[in-house]
């Protein structure tokens, strides 16, 4: 029990650190690792057309591509490559974890030189030591923010055939619900080995700016 509650001590003490983006990032592919010069362009579904910020994520999305080789298509019918780009949250799930209580474990007693008239004498002084003398349990809401990248072959598209190339998610765990401001860092973990091992899964931190 004392192991624990040291591990959560611990735990507690690296919250002061500076503030991390984590993500966990799925990919699956066929793409080479050294790409040709592909050209991409996005497609959208009805409730994305008219959003601004669907339109500012996607080029986020251009940006971390073309730094790979790829280039953009404004025009889909010119496009070697389809990109759906869609994000979401869930309604959050509760998780109940263990709080450290603080408090007094203990005395300690030690001795101070002290001059008098009839010489030097020790005085004892105690003095309280404080730890962890227990836990209890705190719950809180914990939202799933996550983003998905898919790419796929125009053509093989177009003739219906089987046209996935790549597809992959970026899933963050917050207290916090709001969705948009998770987004470019979700594309940034997703781009940061791209296009990566396929089949993998890994864990993504990234310093966050400080506000």
């Amino acid at each position: 029990m004392m192991l624990k509650l040291m591990a959560m001590v611990a735990v507690f003490l690296t919250g002061c650190a500076a503030p991390q983006f984590a993500a966990t990032v799925s990919v699956r592919h066929n793409l080479a690792s050294s790409p040709a010069a592909q050209r991409f362009a996005f497609e959208r579904n009805a409730s994305q057309v008219q959003s601004l910020a669907q339109r500012d994520f996607e080029e986020d999305v251009s940006a971390e591509l073309m730094r790979k080789g790829y280039v953009y298509e404004p025009n889909m019918s010119a496009a070697d490559w389809l990109v759906r780009l869609q994000y979401q949250v869930d309604g959050g799930k509760t998780v109940t974890s263990q709080e450290p209580i603080w408090g007094t474990v203990g005395f300690s007693t030690y001795y101070r030189r002290v001059s008098t008239s009839n010489g030097v004498v020790l005085v004892p002084y105690t003095r309280t030591e404080s730890g962890v003398i227990g836990s209890r349990p705190v719950s809180d809401t914990v939202y799933s923010r996550q983003l998905t990248l898919d790419i796929l072959d125009r053509k093989d598209l177009a003739a219906g055939r089987f046209a996935k190339l790549f597809e992959g998610k970026a899933v963050n765990r917050s207290s916090d619900d709001a969705i948009e401001p998770a987004v470019p860092w979700l594309i940034r973990a997703l781009f940061e080995q791209f296009p990566g091992v396929s089949g993998s899964n890994r864990e993504v931190k990234i310093i966050l700016p400080e506000q």
